[in-house]
């Protein structure tokens, strides 16, 4: 089952968030209640909620470098969940029109100045992140099936944006452009050439109109048929060389992602490229979509604490909820942000935050990057002074926290699997040809 991961802002609430908008006729929804908007989305022929199997596997993983990524478990035949040709509007940041309501631009560099806030307190040693200008993709009409879709679609928003192959943009914006629906288009045309035969035949040749899943290997599939050299890796924590603790797992996936992610091209160790340079950097390289069962993410970086030394992946859930003031920070740019910490916020902007009945004052449990505090605030001139010049006030450790990997998937997991792209030029036609038998390699 999908997690969710909620950012929450002070006015998150009050302020028309992401699901507000229609994402297919961009009707105002605010004012319609659930079985309105029900209503409203069965008149596209979408239904506005999904009833998906949470125990069902997103993707597949080989056993062995360089074999077929698939395994022969059952996938779903799916049902139809839209009219065939209907698609919702897809943005990237060259782009002069503002984006659609559920894609969030900007938010990396908002990470990164929490993250250089929270490296100046001693929280942090280092922090790596991938080509800023990704923006956060969440579902609308797809949220409970939709991942593997919006992770496509954010890799995409970078490619076509990034200026270290601009050949990439004619190659995914022709003859259709990237979408959900598309994406379904552009894999049923890729096996029509001929790709991955056994992806295929479990997904009984059709994907148009369902809400069957997709994972990484459709994903490489989509890609290639495009043109867009990318490769699947492998890593495999079951076997006996691969029971590794938390930190270990963690570390393995980073030490790959130093070779081919952020980090790639620097010399010497792992250690030794956290250790050197600025303490919190942004680099051109794009985002690696990582997948396990029954979930999938889009990695956007790491961390490293200072005073355990542990790494963080850090990673955009296109589960998550980016709320309407964390947005609009994103939106604005890092000036338009006054960050507070826990010695000085008096709300927690978090999951869970109380207030205490028959009392002005307020009383939070925080958590701070390595450390718990209990907050009592008697006024909210802290919360409106960030106010007085029209910033707004986010809480460091909140946000960084957000897009911090839950331990938990790491320790419940033993098999993951990583699409990244190399970002050599677009591949030639026997070069697509080659690729039409899906095949990875062991990380």
């Amino acid at each position: 089952m999908e997690d969710e991961v909620e950012i929450i802002g002070e006015n998150s609430r009050s302020t028309a968030g992401n699901n507000d908008i229609c994402q297919l006729c961009s009707s105002n929804l605010q004012d319609l209640s659930p079985e309105q908007r029900d209503q409203h989305y069965e008149d596209h022929h979408i239904p506005a909620k999904s009833n998906v199997d949470p125990q069902f596997i997103l993707g597949h993983f080989s056993d062995r470098p360089s074999t077929q990524s698939h395994s022969h478990k059952p996938r779903s035949r799916g049902v139809p969940c839209f009219q065939k040709g209907s698609e919702e509007r897809f943005w990237y940041p060259t782009l002069s029109e503002p984006p659609p309501a559920n894609y969030t631009p900007g938010l990396l560099s908002i990470l990164k100045e929490a993250l250089k806030k929270s490296n100046l307190k001693g929280y942090i040693d280092r922090a790596v992140l991938c080509y800023d200008r990704t923006p956060h993709i969440t579902p609308t009409f797809d949220r409970g099936w939709g991942c593997g879709y919006r992770n496509f679609l954010m890799a995409c928003a970078a490619l076509m944006d990034q200026q270290i192959q601009p050949s990439y943009l004619g190659c995914l914006e022709s003859p259709i452009p990237p979408g959900v629906c598309n994406l379904q288009q552009w894999i049923e045309d890729a096996w029509k050439e001929g790709y991955d035969e056994i992806g295929a035949e479990q997904l009984d040749n059709r994907l148009v109109g369902t809400k069957k899943f997709i994972g990484t290997a459709e994903l490489y599939v989509a890609f290639s048929s495009r043109g867009i050299p990318c490769i699947l890796v492998d890593f495999d924590f079951g076997s006996s060389q691969g029971q590794l603790s938390l930190h270990g797992k963690s570390l393995s996936i980073l030490s790959f992602l130093c070779r081919v992610g952020p980090l790639d091209g620097l010399q010497g160790t792992v250690n030794d490229a956290l250790r050197d340079g600025s303490p919190v950097i942004t680099t051109e390289k794009m985002p690696v979509i990582l997948q396990f069962e029954g979930h999938s993410v889009t990695v956007v970086g790491y961390e490293v604490q200072s005073r355990t030394r542990e790494v963080n992946l850090l990673v955009f859930d296109p589960s998550s909820t980016i709320f309407a003031d964390v947005r609009s920070a994103a939106l604005a740019g890092s000036r338009s942000v006054t960050w507070t910490s826990a010695s000085k916020i008096s709300r927690a902007l978090q999951v869970g935050q109380r207030k205490l009945k028959g009392s002005s004052r307020k009383r939070a449990r925080l958590e701070s990057d390595g450390e718990s505090a209990i907050v009592i605030s008697d006024s909210d001139d802290e919360e409106k002074a960030g106010k007085a010049n029209g910033n707004l006030t986010l809480r460091t450790a909140s946000l960084i926290k957000a897009f911090r990997w839950k331990k938990l998937v790491l320790k419940k997991h033993k098999a993951f699997q990583l699409l990244y792209f190399p970002m050599d030029k677009p591949l030639s036609q026997q070069e697509r040809m080659y690729r039409q038998v899906v095949s990875s390699t062991l990380g």
